[in-house]
Formats: C-alpha cells, structure tokens, sequence
C-alpha cells in the first residue's frame, strides 16, 4: 500500500502513514438532516453539477419545486435558502414572461393608451429571453436587445421597461438586483427630422376627400401629436370660434388651445364632418398603433408618398417649419406647439427650406 501523500510504501490497511503521518482514508462529510418543510439538497453523481435543490411543496399534494443543480452543496444549500427566504416562493421560477404578465395587469391601468401600445411593441423586441428565469436574466441580455435597437428613443424604451420589471420582480423577492439599471444606451448621430415638402403637401390635398388624408393635413397645421389626436372628442372641439383644446405629454402642453387656421377653412369642414358621423365621442376611435397603420400611413401610400422618412411626428415639424416661415411671432407658436421654451421650438422643430433661407438672407444689404 502506499502513502496518499508522500508515495512512501506503508502496511495494508493503515490509517495512517507510519512516515508522514497522512490520514489514508477520508471521512465522508456529515450533513444534517434537514427539518420536514425546507427542501431537500440531494447528489446524482452522474451529472456535471452534481448537486441537486428542491424546495418544500406549496401546498398539500403539490410536487417539489425544482431549484436547480449545482457544483457544490454549499452552492445548493445557498440557492434552497434564498428561495425560502422569498415570499413568494411560487415565483421563483418565474420567466420574464410570466414577470411581464403579472407587472402589466397592473402598470397597464395607470398609464394613457399610447403608453400601452408602446409597452406592448416593445414587448416583441425581448422574445428571446421572455422563457428564461428572471433570476438568470442579468444585463448582458438587457444591453444585446438595447444594442439591437435603432434610435436612441427605442433603446431608452426598451431600458426603461426592462427596469420597471426587474423593480416588480425586485418587490415580489424574485431577484435581489435590477440588472437593466446597468444598460449602456448607445450613441446615435443625431438625425433630423424630416418634413413633408411643399410638394408633398399639394398631393395630400389633391386627395383631401380621404380622411386618412384629412387627418394628416389637420396635424401639419396644428402640430397635434399622435397621441393627442387620438383623444380628441367632440366636446375638445370650438368650431364656431375655431379652435381645438388638447395636448399631453407635458405641462406646457397639456389641455393647450389650438386655433384651427382661419385661412384653410377645409380643416373646420373635416372636422364638422368627423363631429357628425362618430357614434363613440372621439374624433378617432383607434390605438395610437392602429392609426399610424392605417391612418398615416396608408393615408400616404394613398397619395404616392414615399414613407421611409417620415413618421406622425414629422407632421408637428411641418407645422413649426411653416408657422415660422410664416411669420408667426416666436411666443405664439411655443404657446401654441406646447412646449416650455422657445428654444425646444427653435432648435429642434423649425426646418427651413433653401427658398426660405435665401429670401431671409436678401434682406441684407450693403
């Protein structure tokens, strides 16, 4: 026989070596038993990580929960005791599906529509991690969907719903970090926006007996969102004096008056029209998504427009680009767009095409 320590030849059967005094044989590690109710820690030597969690049943008759299989077994005594220090330990195994489910049902009733539609597009985009445990998402699953995202707006998106799950999972003990606080958002160039030409304009009232086309044209000459215009109801609507009451987003623009522009009498008759064949009080009765589908777009293709540059938003930038070569006075149009300084209108919605620009520039002189 020889020594396990020192390779020196040492009687048979020796407990321990008569020249280093190793101890030949080890003794197996004694574990307590643990007490009925809180799991079990068990050993199959035949897998890579041999060591096996299973938490107590949550109700009589219930199979065990399956924790999960681990290198060592104070790994799984760690794992079988962070499961039973949750409360809701019938969430352990969650999916961010499952998170995704349970934190909607409620988040879902305390925000606008739009909200909800952005939610839910953006829900599509974590398809490849939504049957994953939420306790096994950690950032790098975040920044891969974030990274894969093309404007900066998605990404912040994306970061900011993967956040609030994560604070939900957080508050019902099924992870113990936020791990979509972490995500990076990348750097965009800043791109600007498009606006309808002079040209594409005329076509839209080519074809303004549409009235996919009649709401196109109402949003380039009153700068209403999207999402406002889809809450417009009949009561937000003046047309004897000629204005319209609505807005969202912020302070200086919620509840703001927009006048309908006195000299296109057509937007009063549009809206007169919309007034008198709507059954439900809203002056569109659509999701945001739907009428950018259906409205917005199609409204274009309707025309011949191309689409791949311009978005709803680039009819509020048309509105501001022609106010301003119009002459409007700068407080009117802040007052009007909704927004708390002039130079949020000025720096990012006003764009000016070169005819414009050259007759500003003719007013210099010697």
């Amino acid at each position: 026989m020889v020594c396990i320590k020192c390779k020196q030849e040492i009687p048979e059967n020796s407990l321990y070596c008569n020249h280093c005094g190793k101890k030949q044989s080890a003794t197996p590690a004694k574990y307590h038993k643990r007490e009925h109710g809180t799991g079990t820690i068990s050993k199959d030597s035949r897998n890579k990580k041999p060591w096996i969690a299973h938490g107590p049943s949550t109700r009589f008759g219930d199979s065990r929960v399956y924790i999960g299989s681990f290198a060592t077994r104070a790994e799984a005594k760690k794992a079988l005791d962070d499961f039973l220090a949750h409360g809701r330990p019938d969430l352990w195994n969650a999916t961010l599906a499952d998170v995704y489910d349970m934190w909607s049902e409620t988040h879902f009733q305390q925000v606008s529509q739009s909200s909800v539609s952005l939610y839910s597009a953006m829900w599509k985009r974590f398809s490849d991690i939504s049957l994953l445990p939420m306790r096994d998402i950690r950032t790098a699953h975040y920044q891969e969907i974030v990274n894969a995202a093309t404007s900066k707006s998605a990404c912040e998106a994306i970061k900011a719903m993967a956040s609030m799950m994560s604070r939900w999972a957080m508050e019902n003990d099924i992870i113990q970090k936020n791990y979509a606080d972490f995500v990076i958002i990348p750097k965009f160039e800043k791109k600007e926006k498009r606006i309808f030409t002079r040209d594409e304009i005329a076509a839209l009232w080519a074809s303004s007996d549409d009235k996919r086309v009649q709401a196109i044209l109402l949003m380039i000459y009153t700068g209403f969102r999207i999402g406002e215009i889809c809450a417009l109801t009949v009561e937000s609507v003046n047309l004897d004096t000629g204005y319209i009451i609505g807005g969202e987003k912020t302070n200086a623009g919620k509840n703001r008056l927009v006048p309908i522009p006195p000299s296109i009498p057509e937007l009063k008759e549009f809206v007169r029209k919309w007034i008198s064949e709507t059954g439900s009080g809203r002056l569109f009765p659509m999701s945001t998504a739907r009428f950018r589908d259906e409205v917005f777009y199609q409204g274009l293709e309707a025309c011949g427009i191309d689409t791949s540059e311009l978005t709803p938003h680039s009819t509020r930038h048309t509105f501001a680009s022609l106010s301003s070569a119009a002459g409007l006075r700068p407080e009117n149009l802040q007052k009007i767009i909704g927004h708390a300084n002039f130079s949020t209108t000025a720096q990012v919605y006003i764009h000016q095409d070169i005819d414009t620009l050259l007759r500003e520039m003719g007013k210099l002189k010697k």
